[in-house]
């Protein structure tokens, strides 16, 4: 019976040292995957910040963008008035003449 209770002593010992080894893999395994997620978060820490920029780039371009189409607009406005300006210029003057070859 001694014979059996060393076995089974040698048996568990064995086991628990199989455990300890499987344990400690285990835990490196566990290591290296806690170290692929923070490298992971890290990254995705950094395309957040890169997306904020680029987001806040593209708004201030949108906003540059309109701002150019009101100031063309207002130009283009501006040189239709002063075509107008011309064009009413020519005719007021087109009419005096016609007025001065009535009254000759």
């Amino acid at each position: 019976m001694a014979d059996n209770a060393k076995v089974v002593l040698t048996s568990l010992s064995s086991l628990i040292n199989e455990l300890r080894l499987q344990h400690a893999n285990l835990q490196a395994r566990c290591n290296e995957l806690q170290a692929q997620l923070d490298a992971k978060q890290s990254e995705i820490e950094q395309r957040d910040k890169k997306i904020e920029e680029l987001t806040n780039e593209l708004a201030q371009s949108n906003v540059r963008y309109k701002n150019l189409q009101i100031s063309q607009r207002a130009e283009l406005e501006t040189q239709q008035l002063q075509e107008n300006k011309e064009r009413f210029a020519k005719l007021v003057r087109e009419i005096d003449k016609c007025i001065t070859l009535l009254n000759e």
